[in-house]
């Protein structure tokens, strides 16, 4: 199974991505073995990526810090004066800011995170949020105006669920992100599309790929995953020389 190919890496990564929403409203991609089809986001709000950083004695909502980050991600996507590099820059400064992906990275890996060794753990990390990034970067470029809703919040304790919706051409497109409170504020570890969950379905592709191939093989697939991505993006990123007169 080609779980890094790029047409189901952009189905998940794309709801990280607020901006791409796009993707979702007018694609269907398959999932899993049954097949399962759903549309999904291509926001760079990496839909789960979502929450902000105000002051512990602000006692803001969850709902506010989606709100926030959202907020502050359209408002750099819609500025016209930004070149892509800035653009893109600015973007993975505030989802870094609001994801936790290290918690993500515990519950994707599950047992083989109590297995992996230190330095495998720290390897992991940085390369889920590389491929997540190089993956919402490709999808920026489609980013038309499109905006979002907040709907319900859902709290008990410390974690909380927070549902939005995309909203393009007077369609809709339900995402929800799970919240973690520490640290004296709000973190989103997982999102779900259309109740598809990011965390669900790359647990179940990776412990696969742990299983036939070991941890090491895990890592090196993901390594050449993201230089793939990174070398695409390179080039949509490059301004093209003047016309020769």
């Amino acid at each position: 199974m080609d779980w890094l190919s790029d047409q189901k890496i952009r189905a998940f990564h794309e709801p990280i991505s607020t901006f791409l929403i796009f993707y979702c409203l007018n694609n269907r991609l398959v999932f899993g073995e049954k097949g399962v089809m759903i549309r999904f986001i291509t926001i760079l709000l990496t839909s789960f990526l979502l929450t902000a950083s105000l002051p512990a004695a602000a006692n803001v909502t969850p709902s506010e810090r989606i709100k926030e980050t959202v907020d502050r991600i359209l408002e750099v996507m819609r500025d016209k004066e930004l070149g892509k590099l800035a653009r893109r820059d600015q973007v993975k400064e505030i989802v870094r800011e609001r994801f936790d992906y290290e918690s993500m990275s515990q519950v994707i890996l599950a047992t083989n995170w109590r297995k992996a060794t230190k330095t495998q753990r720290e390897q992991f990390i940085t390369l889920f949020r590389e491929l997540l990034e190089q993956t919402y970067f490709s999808a920026m470029d489609s980013y038309n105006n499109q905006t979002v809703r907040m709907g319900r919040e859902r709290m008990k304790g410390k974690l909380a669920n927070v549902q939005t919706f995309i909203v393009a051409a007077n369609k809709e497109l339900a995402v929800s992100y799970k919240m973690r409170y520490r640290n004296d504020d709000w973190y989103a570890y997982d999102v779900a599309v259309d109740g598809v969950s990011l965390v669900s379905n790359y647990r179940t592709s990776f412990r696969n790929l742990v299983k036939s191939k070991g941890m090491e093989g895990l890592l090196a697939e993901l390594a050449q995953k993201v230089a793939t991505l990174k070398a695409n993006n390179k080039k949509r990123g490059q301004v093209p020389p003047p016309a020769e007169e």
